[in-house]
């Protein structure tokens, strides 16, 4: 694993800088570019007006994609050590997770990470988890524009290759990907919860 550092950028949000090897984000990169499909809200519905651009989920069925999704959970243990340290709390579960592709015009309107459905009763129903800590690693950062940005903590963190961006994911920290303006972004997300 590479040598990383923890910069705190104010109100709960944490940059881990240089936290995935430059030879994962490449692997990773290829991965998207082989076997995207379109980005989607809400489980699996597509909005454009909300969101636009490429994903790939780790994990599921495919020795490939499961293997990927393990090389970056690993790394996540910088990240829960961590927040225990911050809040005293373990956070040991992780969902898979999902590679992003961004290309010019494309984005993600502001938004929170901890509702996936209409309500968190519909939720509970499923099954589904309450994520707790939302996780946004970068794997590239020759583009122009692609920031993401949190307006109640005016706080714009332009993404670095390797580098893994942890927040809360509640109402509280709303955030939105800034349309890509030059190049091609790459990025992944995950959740932790307890």
């Amino acid at each position: 694993m590479s040598s990383y550092s923890v910069v705190p950028l104010g109100e709960e949000i944490f940059l881990v800088k240089a936290l995935i090897e430059p030879e994962l984000c490449q692997k990773l990169m290829a991965l998207i570019q082989q076997q995207r499909q379109q980005a989607s809200i809400l489980l699996e519905t597509v909005d454009n007006q909300v969101r636009s651009g490429d994903m790939l989920r780790l994990g599921g069925d495919s020795p490939e994609l499961t293997h990927a999704n393990q090389l970056l959970i690993e790394r996540f243990a910088v990240i829960q050590h961590m927040l225990v340290q911050v809040y005293g709390i373990k956070f040991p579960y992780a969902e898979p997770c999902t590679l992003l592709r961004y290309q010019p015009g494309q984005f993600y309107k502001r938004h929170i990470d901890n509702i996936l459905l209409g309500s968190r009763f519909e939720e509970l129903e499923q099954g589904l988890p309450c994520r707790d800590v939302s996780i946004v690693g970068y794997l590239n950062g020759e583009f122009e524009g692609g920031e993401t940005y949190f307006d109640r903590q005016d706080v714009k963190v332009r993404p670095e290759a390797g580098a893994v961006l942890v927040f809360p994911a509640s109402f509280t920290h709303p955030h939105e990907s800034l349309p890509l303006r030059q190049g091609e972004k790459y990025a992944f997300t995950s959740w932790l919860f307890h």
